[in-house]
């Protein structure tokens, strides 16, 4: 890989390991690097850690978020606005993820966005998206308005039900579409999965 691509061992040796420790390959000993596929339930469980986490932490951005933390989340909000304005999926997709980073980091608390970070790649990585197949770059971005008004509101309550509302929207949107396509993904219905999660 590193003559491939022009570097040196270590680079790639890193790189590899950072794929490992978000569950996207298998470092195989004298073996090489296996690509692992993603399998409905653990695609299942990367939403139900978002909503563990992200639900609770909204909360926290609508209680205590700084001006500073406030100019951060419009910006990435407006570039998200023109991303989906402009119907180019890849830029949506980053000014979603962008989005979402710019809410987490106003919770300051890093290991929080640690995990939610390598939850958010395995998912985007292994390339299942939404968009465009499930829903225009302007829905996507809708479907966070509601989240952005509580926010400026800093109404806490309405926050944390939408955050919850947009993550399953999104999961029962994501793997249904993935279950149309792939013949070991027999039943998508998650509902139930996320029951016990934020009651």
């Amino acid at each position: 890989i590193g003559e491939w691509i022009g570097a040196s061992r270590t680079p790639v040796r890193e790189a590899a390991q950072q794929l490992a420790a978000i569950g996207l390959v298998r470092i195989e000993r004298n073996k090489g690097i296996r690509i692992l596929p993603t399998s409905l339930q653990e695609l299942v469980e990367s939403f139900q850690i978002r909503l563990m986490l992200e639900v609770p932490l909204i909360r926290k951005v609508a209680l205590n978020r700084s001006e500073e933390d406030l100019k951060k989340i419009i910006h990435a909000y407006e570039n998200f606005e023109i991303a989906a304005n402009n119907k180019d999926a890849a830029a949506t997709l980053k000014a979603d993820k962008d989005y979402h980073s710019a809410l987490l980091d106003a919770a300051h608390i890093e290991r929080a966005l640690v995990i939610i970070e390598n939850t958010r790649n395995a998912v985007l990585l292994t390339g299942p998206s939404t968009i465009p197949y499930s829903r225009t770059c302007m829905e996507a971005f809708l479907d966070h308005q509601s989240i952005h008004e509580a926010i400026l509101n800093q109404d806490a309550d309405r926050a944390e039900n939408e955050m919850k509302r947009h993550i399953i929207n999104t999961a029962n949107m994501l793997i249904t579409q993935e279950a149309k396509k792939r013949d070991d993904w027999i039943d998508p219905n998650l509902l139930s999965q996320f029951s016990w999660i934020h009651k």
